[in-house]
């Protein structure tokens, strides 16, 4: 695609929010992130993923993106960011706070700056959701303005946003743009947790890092976790939060997604056991 892409948004037949993009259908998934809750695992916030089908199949993320160039991308990602947000209305209100990931290249000019800038903040407020439930997870894209991204940040964290660097350990998410940065929360790419993971060396190296991303007052997200081996090996790291496919895999937004992420929640009886023990 070489031109900016013509996208409109709708209403599903289940009333959630979709997007079409010529022959491409684009809905929203959220996948629970996960802290420690007295000894169990509870979900306490949620990302915002893309899904996309065409003529009924489903298509790679990874390849639909790959199928635009840079500025056909730029032009759809704050629409999908806005697609996102309407959409948070089906996440129950104890885990309403949504991760959205944010292009770094949104800051190389200004005029793109504020626009995203204004386009956040208009959605925001039709959706009633406040700047403090969205974490705006800065991708691991490169730009050719990585001297801009502190204003950028410094401009979220002044409207009441939460700060956070997606995928670190791949391409641009390294320790220069942590520093540059200062986040709030780190989110550790899933192939260098698995990595790391399997071996008493790497989970090591993940506790020395998560410690001390947590004295700079950092929180650590481990993401990709993949078994219950996985979980119980992350558990020791130190890491406030986990993600991956063996807590619990994306879902589509709808009406039933209320009553799917209720079932992660710790029991009462399981809550009043641990207090007990």
């Amino acid at each position: 695609m070489t031109q900016a892409p013509d996208m409109r948004m709708e209403r599903d037949d289940d009333g959630a929010w979709i997007a079409i993009l010529g022959d491409f259908v684009l809905r929203t998934a959220f996948q629970p992130i996960f802290r420690f809750d007295q000894g169990h695992l509870a979900p306490i916030a949620c990302e915002a993923l893309l899904r996309v089908s065409r003529d009924g199949h489903p298509v790679l993320t990874e390849a639909f993106f790959a199928m635009l160039d840079a500025p056909s991308f730029i032009a759809i990602e704050p629409e999908l960011r806005r697609m996102h947000i309407r959409n948070a209305s089906f996440i129950p209100s104890s885990q309403r706070r949504l991760f959205l990931n944010l292009d770094p290249r949104l800051a190389e000019t200004p005029t793109r700056l504020h626009q995203a800038l204004a386009s956040l903040a208009d959605e925001l407020r039709a959706a009633r959701i406040p700047p403090a439930d969205i974490v705006c997870e800065f991708t691991e894209v490169e730009t050719a303005c990585e001297a801009t991204l502190p204003h950028f940040a410094h401009e979220l964290r002044a409207r009441g946003f939460v700060i956070a660097i997606d995928d670190y350990g791949d391409r641009a998410s390294r320790p220069e743009r942590v520093e540059a940065l200062a986040p709030d929360i780190v989110k550790f790419d899933g192939r260098l947790v698995k990595r790391l993971l399997a071996t008493p060396a790497g989970i090591g190296t993940l506790r020395l890092m998560a410690s001390r991303f947590a004295s700079d007052g950092i929180h650590c997200v481990l993401e990709g976790l993949e078994t219950m081996r996985d979980i119980e090996r992350a558990e020791t790291t130190g890491a406030q939060m986990l993600q991956g496919y063996a807590l619990a895999e994306p879902r589509v937004a709808g009406p039933d997604f209320g009553a799917w992420i209720a079932r992660f929640e710790p029991q009462p009886a399981q809550r009043r056991a641990e207090t007990v023990g």
